[in-house]
């Protein structure tokens, strides 16, 4: 998806909420909330103080670390850095939308728009099959399963308080890598 993303603003854009989206395991109404005070970049990657999600209404909030990518073309960090310092974007929302002008607007992008941007990427790649604004932090749950990182390291990422929520992410993963019928010699 990232290789298929248009030029220019837009494309560093997309590329930095797909990314960001994706490393960070955020629901589209997380990444419409983001605000650049939300954002603290170290030494290690990008600190982000999750202000409010789904399942925090009382609003503690809590930090989600997002480490630099081995590949610079699709690090998560550097992409949303090139981002920012491509729309001078130092204060407000971060991820907001782009006119044909090339003019970025001063609003955030709606949850919606950040589902219709997900499905575009998708549409671009070639991807077929169900794709949605949830698709992101579901397909970091099934990378991450996949990739043998355990469930409460998974859950620290995602922010899910029940084990049995995830494990329904992980089993539509794990429907080829974990089978029984893959050992029977067939």
């Amino acid at each position: 998806m990232i290789e298929h993303c248009p030029g220019g603003l837009r494309g560093a854009r997309d590329r930095a909420l797909l990314l960001v989206g994706f490393a960070g395991a955020f629901r589209r109404s997380e990444l419409s909330a983001l605000e650049v005070s939300d954002l603290k970049f170290t030494a290690e990657g990008l600190v982000i103080d999750l202000r409010r999600s789904k399942t925090d209404q009382e609003a503690k909030g809590r930090e989600v670390g997002i480490p630099f990518g081995a590949d610079e073309s699709t690090c998560p960090v550097r992409s949303l850095k090139t981002w920012l310092e491509r729309g001078h974007i130092d204060c407000g929302p971060v991820f907001r939308s782009v006119g044909k002008s090339g003019r970025i607007s001063h609003h955030p992008l709606s949850p919606d728009s950040i589902a219709w941007i997900i499905r575009q990427a998708a549409h671009r790649a070639g991807i077929k099959g169900d794709v949605s604004g949830h698709s992101l932090r579901s397909g970091h749950v099934t990378t991450a399963a996949r990739a043998g990182v355990p469930e409460l390291v998974i859950m620290r990422q995602t922010g899910h308080r029940s084990v049995t929520t995830l494990r329904k992410y992980i089993r539509k993963g794990e429907l080829f890598v974990v089978n029984g019928a893959s050992k029977l010699g067939l």
